[in-house]
């Protein structure tokens, strides 16, 4: 059994400046032109960065929670862990943006009536920094892939991942054009906007809010952490499925979706899901769990920081830019300050990663501590709670996967 994924760690570092990039540069200017449909509809389909990130996790923790003592406790740890980390980050939100709006707006039912939905919005859809709204429906499809796959034939769980994943189509994906409707409240925080305009926005309706949540819950979290554990079971014969069919259908199905959207749906921002993304998104973990590389290896961990620096920090580094340079939100500014602010956020996360402590990077690693260190990664697993954990008698550390 492999007990290290190179191509992971990878990802996951591509992934990350991909994410830095896309808010400080390409979301901006995309923005700002009128693309045609045939693009909009190509870029949709090549959505798959954010899908591939929620296969990787549930990979990760299905490995984690076979190789726990304890499979329910470990599942529970990584969620309670994560989620104390985003419960900062909320805390951050409301000292920042809800405590002043509550002394300057007053204490009456209305103000905190919005100030309320405002934070609801942080907390379970939005997130508190816009990249942030990728951890609640990672929680929530860690929490029921674990469960389905306790309970449940995997017969059973394709089908009911596949009947929710039809039904969101119909309201933020290939369907939508089907009936009409959609979510397109979340295209404000997907271009940078605040909590507060976004729920501010008076076309938005519940209806908008439930399809919303299920587009980011069931649509990604549920249904591509399910994916990712569903894989890490059949790893192996998922490896050996034979690729250039794989490829020819997902390119098949990727031409004919976009050719039947591009002639028959006018494009809005309102979809996020295509039917080719499940083939497309497996295809892409495919590649990444081939990649090989001794130099991986050997700076996991100063990639694998860096990779949650970029993450992280990333928009709180472009607002401190943005104010000491005296520019205003990042969707007003030029191309060539958009560029400028990409190239200044890049440098200051790498600037912080060298900065933190990492241990000697450089060192080869004997293959266990390696995959414990990955597996801290994926589970939020700090290095006391391993040390606790093995008091406990619960030896996570043996886990031997990324």
């Amino acid at each position: 059994m492999r007990t290290f994924y190179p191509g992971i760690t990878m990802f996951k570092l591509a992934g990350a400046i991909l994410v830095l990039v896309a808010h400080a540069l390409l979301i901006p200017s995309a923005a700002a032109m009128a693309l045609p449909p045939l693009a909009s509809f190509l870029m949709l389909e090549s959505r798959v960065i954010v899908p591939c990130f929620y296969l990787v996790s549930g990979f990760l923790l299905y490995k984690g929670w076979t190789h726990a003592d304890r499979p329910a406790a470990y599942v529970r740890r990584y969620i309670l862990r994560i989620a104390a980390v985003y419960a900062v980050f909320c805390l951050i939100f409301a000292f920042e943006f809800i405590v002043p709006a509550l002394a300057g707006g007053g204490w009456g039912l209305s103000n905190l009536v919005l100030q309320s939905k405002i934070m609801f919005m942080a907390v379970f859809v939005n997130g508190p920094l816009i990249q942030l709204w990728f951890i609640p429906p990672l929680l929530f499809g860690a929490f029921a892939s674990y469960w389905m796959l306790q309970r449940m034939s995997l017969r059973t769980i394709v089908i009911f991942i596949a009947s929710a994943y039809i039904m969101i189509q119909l309201g933020s994906g290939s369907l939508l054009g089907v009936f009409g409707f959609g979510g397109g409240v979340d295209g404000a925080t997907e271009t940078g906007a605040g909590a507060g305009e976004v729920m501010d926005s008076a076309g938005d309706t519940p209806l908008d809010y439930a399809v919303l949540w299920a587009t980011r819950y069931i649509g990604f979290g549920l249904t591509f952490v399910a994916m990712g554990a569903i894989i890490a079971r059949y790893e192996e014969r998922f490896l050996g499925m034979r690729i250039r069919k794989a490829l020819l259908f997902a390119a098949a199905l990727t031409i004919m979706e976009t050719a039947l959207l591009t002639a028959f749906a006018p494009w809005t921002d309102a979809y996020k899901l295509t039917f080719s993304m499940i083939p497309n998104t497996a295809l892409l973990f495919y590649g990444v769990l081939r990649i090989r590389g001794a130099a991986i290896t050997v700076h996991h961990r100063l990639f694998n920081l860096f990779s949650i620096v970029a993450f992280v920090g990333h928009i709180p580094f472009m607002r401190i830019n943005a104010w000491l340079l005296g520019w205003g939100g990042t969707m007003e500014l030029a191309l060539w300050q958009q560029a400028l602010q990409t190239l200044l956020t890049f440098a200051e996360c790498l600037a912080l990663t060298m900065l933190l402590p990492r241990g000697n990077s450089a060192a080869p690693f004997r293959a266990r501590p390696l995959q414990l260190v990955e597996a801290e990664a994926a589970a939020g697993v700090t290095q006391s709670a391993q040390a606790t954990a093995q008091r406990d008698g619960r030896h996570a550390s043996a886990v031997g996967v990324e």
